[in-house]
């Protein structure tokens, strides 16, 4: 398939766009949105709303659920840290028929808030870092300028796009909205960074999280050491437990960290605890991976005891046919644009994980180009921004031309 005159216009209308996007990203980056930074989310929610407003969608925001307590929160104070409400643009009732598209962002990042890594930087071969730049400030600035130049040319478009600001800590607060807002699209399409040189992301792993408590006898670690029980001891076998199953290999993978035990080191610990990270391709991965933790797992009256919790926050997301036919559309996109692209399936995890939970075929990695991500000198791929803004732009606009799309029936 090749552009159309109409699409054509769509693509001029986005180039453009080219400096008002990199003005857009260099504001949206200057505001810090790490650790639940509460005013910079707040003032990012601000301005995505008021260019979301603009091109006709209403504003809906929800309060955030609460996050297991259990997990390792950050080390932000509670008068300082952001509710993780969620934001969304709605304009799917523009119309009684058509295809219903869901956009996926978040407006929080890693960095954090009062560190040296502040700002985007000029450009300099072609790319410029930034934090966030790239996870996901720059998929946020593509998905405007997409919209915007849909509405600036009359695309009939039904058409939501959902803020969360708890992706990168798990989208524990954020989780049941967007899957009950999932069950009300057809599509699903995720502004994650592209996966190596322009890729789409097809398949994602599952992943968990747990903790491992331990649990012992304090006492003075030399004229009494014998009647001591060590909390930190018995932890680290349950690690090593654990980690014996990790198999990158197989992408099977089990992480562990932080750690926490003890007070000092003439007293011998009675508690000690362990965060973790697991990772799947299979749900028999995901089988083996909750017996080995429950297998640690001790009697209430033993010393040492050991005590686990898990939680499956982000279930694995598959390349179903109805997400390899969104696929296909995109590569054609691409094709007929004659920029390099492909698919492909990552350990990595997003909210694409929980939107396909709920039902909706999504497809992911629609952001810009740019690496080192999570990282001090994280980059976007500057081009990139006019490139997937087009390549946006024209998926959505096929979708929106189908009177239905066959999973929706």
């Amino acid at each position: 398939m090749s552009l159309s005159e109409f699409e054509k216009k769509i693509i001029a209308e986005v180039a453009l766009r080219a400096q008002r996007m990199r003005l857009d990203l260099a504001h949206l980056v200057a505001i810090p949105t790490g650790y639940g930074h509460r005013v910079g989310l707040e003032e990012t929610r601000a301005w995505m709303s008021g260019r979301l407003t603009a091109i006709g969608a209403k504003i809906h925001r929800s309060s955030g659920g609460d996050r297991p307590d259990w997990l390792r929160e950050s080390s932000v104070s509670d008068e300082d840290l952001d509710a993780a409400d969620v934001l969304l643009a709605d304009r799917v009732g523009v119309a009684a028929e058509g295809v219903r598209i869901l956009l996926s962002g978040h407006i929080d990042t890693v960095h954090d808030p009062a560190g040296v890594f502040r700002e985007l930087s000029d450009e300099q071969s072609g790319i410029q870092h930034g934090p966030g730049a790239a996870d996901m400030k720059g998929g946020l600035i593509v998905a405007l300028a997409a919209l915007e130049v849909l509405h600036a040319l009359a695309v009939p478009v039904r058409w939501s796009f959902v803020l969360n600001a708890d992706e990168e800590t798990g989208s524990f607060s954020s989780a049941d909205h967007l899957q009950s807002i999932a069950k009300k699209h057809d599509v699903g399409l995720v502004l994650e960074p592209a996966a190596g040189e322009g890729k789409f992301v097809t398949a994602r792993a599952g992943s968990a999280q747990f903790r491992i408590d331990a649990f012992g006898r304090a006492a003075h670690a030399g004229r009494d050491a014998a009647s001591g029980i060590s909390a930190v001891a018995a932890l680290c076998e349950a690690i090593t437990q654990v980690l014996s199953i990790s198999d990158p290999g197989i992408g099977r993978t089990l992480n562990i960290g932080p750690l926490e035990g003890g007070e000092a080191t003439n007293i011998v610990p009675d508690h000690a605890a362990a965060w973790g990270n697991a990772r799947y391709q299979s749900d028999e991965q995901r089988t083996e991976i909750d017996h080995v933790l429950a297998q640690i797992a001790t009697h209430e009256n033993v010393l040492p005891r050991i005590e686990v919790r898990t939680i499956h926050n982000r279930p694995r997301k598959p390349a179903t046919p109805e997400v390899q036919a969104i696929a296909e559309i995109a590569l054609a996109v691409a094709q007929d644009l004659a920029v390099s692209a492909g698919t492909i399936s990552t350990g990595g995890v997003s909210d694409a994980n929980v939107l396909q939970a709920a039902g909706l075929p999504c497809l992911d990695g629609l952001g810009v180009r740019g690496g080192n991500l999570h990282r001090s000198d994280e980059f976007v791929v500057t081009a990139s921004l006019v490139e997937r803004a087009s390549i946006l732009a024209l998926l959505i606009h096929r979708l929106a031309m189908r009177p239905f799309v066959p999973w929706a029936l």
